[in-house]
């Protein structure tokens, strides 16, 4: 015969209550249900704690992540200001230097600037921004302040086309400034130029400059040309 609903839940309960009060009887018993109920209690502690920290350094890692990055968006920002600023300074050099030299001279200059490269197996030319429209004629020495560069052999309207001095088909007549000595510098198949035509006993030693000697209407005299690096005798003496 089953029991209502009610009278069997109050049977269980009678039941718990009566194995609770025999468990008390024993002497340990109030340390064994301390320590029953302590380490049913310590996991769910561990688990909260746990996930706790866990939330916890999942923030943290969020936010130090963005930091991370605003940081390096801010050294790539200034690296590129500070990269900006060498050129600007490089430039700002540059200009002087050339307004010095251009005021150092006695001859009419415009300035121009190389806006593209064209090296060939033979021949190497340079390409100005500046033409006909500007005033460039074609022979128009190109120098910079340091020294001679070239010249012009072409020219259109809005560029212009540069041989440059080390080239084999281009001969400026030059003189050692120091000891007046003359000859003519032309380019070499090897990249350099080349004093030539010079006398066996010639003055000339290593470190002297080279200038232009004005006696070609092409070139003005006192361009710098360059520095003796190197004094021999040629295979034709």
């Amino acid at each position: 015969m089953f029991l209502p609903k009610r009278k069997l839940i109050a049977f269980l309960f009678f039941c718990c209550l009566a194995l609770l009060i025999l468990a008390l009887s024993f002497k340990e018993a109030p340390y064994t249900l301390r320590t029953v109920t302590l380490d049913a209690a310590k996991w769910p502690l561990m688990v909260t704690t746990f996930l706790a920290h866990e939330a916890r350094a999942l923030f943290f890692f969020h936010r130090s992540y963005w930091q991370n990055m605003r940081l390096r968006e801010e050294v790539a920002r200034l690296t590129s200001e500070s990269l900006q600023r060498s050129r600007d300074d490089a430039e700002l050099d540059r200009l002087r230097e050339l307004l010095g030299h251009k005021q150092s001279v006695s001859f009419q200059t415009l300035t121009a600037r190389v806006i593209g490269k064209d090296f060939g197996a033979v021949k190497s030319y340079l390409i100005l921004d500046k033409g006909s429209a500007d005033g460039v004629e074609k022979y128009t020495p190109v120098l910079t302040a340091r020294g001679l560069v070239g010249k012009v052999i072409e020219t259109g309207r809005r560029a212009s086309r540069v041989i440059l001095m080390n080239d084999p088909d281009l001969s400026v007549p030059a003189q050692n400034l120091r000891s007046r000595e003359q000859g003519l510098v032309s380019g070499a198949l090897d990249g350099r130029c080349k004093l030539r035509f010079l006398d066996l006993d010639s003055d000339v030693q290593e470190g002297d400059v080279v200038v232009t000697s004005g006696l070609n209407m092409t070139f003005p005299q006192g361009i710098v040309l360059g520095k003796v690096k190197w004094i021999g005798v040629e295979s034709s003496g």
